[in-house]
């Protein structure tokens, strides 16, 4: 999607360089993604992340290489013929104190405590596409992908965490107070039937 591109006019010594620096972090990250893998997928639920956005202050559609439009097309048909989207709908406002909250200097590589620099909250996540995809969809519940000559249609239901349901769960599970717990499993089984039922057709 354009980084070999833009790797390739790097200078081959920088480009050793790179590669001497990242190779071990790269290599173990690797090796612990592979180590969770089941043997197979039947019977399972693929779960693929995405975060995608735009520069604050877009219009829509945003441009090309942003957004979720951009994304959703370079997935393989085998998996838009199958996928559905839950959306975690959260404003860019409340994306970036959360950003800032769980941001671990000490930490830079955690899944849990990474953070990203102010610039590219504003640049790559000041907006996101979904609302205008689910607005503008050939079918009603679902977002259009088009996409190697098909059309496909993901259903899609939103977990509204708009006001934060989820930060206390990155805290020891013995000190999850009660009514966060019942307020996240009451908003996600809402989500879920939601996207359950329009998966149905």
């Amino acid at each position: 999607a354009g980084i070999p591109a833009r790797l390739g006019a790097l200078d081959g010594a920088i480009r050793s360089s790179l590669e001497a620096a990242l190779e071990q972090d790269g290599r173990r990250l690797l090796e612990e993604k592979l180590a969770g893998y089941p043997e197979g997928l039947d019977g399972r639920t693929l779960v693929i992340e995405f975060a995608r956005g735009g520069p604050q202050g877009s219009s829509m559609p945003l441009p090309e290489h942003y957004g979720y439009a951009h994304s959703l097309a370079r997935l393989a048909p085998e998996i838009l013929e199958r996928a559905s989207i839950l959306y975690i709908w959260v404003t860019p406002e409340e994306s970036r104190r959360k950003n800032e909250q769980r941001a671990d200097p000490n930490d830079p590589g955690s899944i849990l405590h990474h953070g990203v620099p102010i610039e590219v909250m504003l640049n790559d996540y000041g907006c996101d596409d979904m609302d205008w995809l689910e607005q503008n969809t050939e079918r009603p519940g679902t977002v259009t992908v088009k996409t190697g000559g098909k059309t496909f249609f993901l259903p899609v239901a939103r977990f509204d965490n708009r006001e934060d349901k989820t930060t206390f769960i990155r805290e020891d599970p013995e000190k999850w107070p009660e009514e966060k717990v019942r307020a996240l499993r009451s908003e996600l089984k809402r989500a879920l039937d939601q996207l359950f039922e329009r998966a149905k057709g």
